[in-house]
């Protein structure tokens, strides 16, 4: 097994351990009425019942898992000639290494955005924990950090695109 394909799958199961962890820990954390928007001075401005975040969550974790295996799976029957790649003749003769690329990459996107939500939940039971004041520190690395995830997962299937089939071998 490559380390690529190793890492994409310890990630992907580690996210969804994550994810649940994060889901059933902060909502048994979280207050009847979760506050979602601060204003200057940290008062709430708005609320969300916990168990609409719950919800709400288990929807998106449901979907994006589902959603995206059912793509990846529909991916491995398109025709070689219909998939948009450059160095679209090498490629072809290398179909078996496309569909690992591509596999690997729908595995990626579906571990981040499990990571995503994971980061999110938490950050969300962190600043409405009442034992302590509101802190920027608290959750201004979620923003960039999330972006940077889910760009660096983005931009990792065109690069491994333009490289030749079976440079990682």
């Amino acid at each position: 097994m490559k380390a690529s394909i190793f890492f994409v799958r310890t990630w992907r199961i580690m996210s969804i351990l994550g994810l649940l962890f994060a889901l059933f820990n902060s909502y048994i954390s979280y207050p009847g009425e979760v506050v979602v928007r601060f204003d200057d001075s940290n008062q709430p401005l708005q609320t969300i019942d916990r168990e609409t975040i719950f919800y709400i969550a288990v929807a998106i974790f449901l979907i994006n898992n589902t959603m995206i295996r059912a793509i990846s799976r529909l991916f491995l029957r398109l025709p070689t000639a219909s998939i948009p790649v450059p160095n679209q003749a090498v490629w072809a003769t290398h179909r078996s290494q496309l569909n690992e690329v591509f596999s690997n990459w729908f595995y990626a996107l579906m571990a981040a955005i499990n990571t995503v939500l994971a980061l999110e939940l938490i950050v969300l039971s962190l600043v409405n924990r009442s034992d302590r004041a509101i802190k920027a520190v608290d959750y201004a690395w979620l923003l960039p950090l999330s972006t940077a995830i889910l760009v660096i997962v983005l931009v990792a299937l065109p690069i491994r695109l333009f490289m030749k089939p079976g440079d990682d071998d």
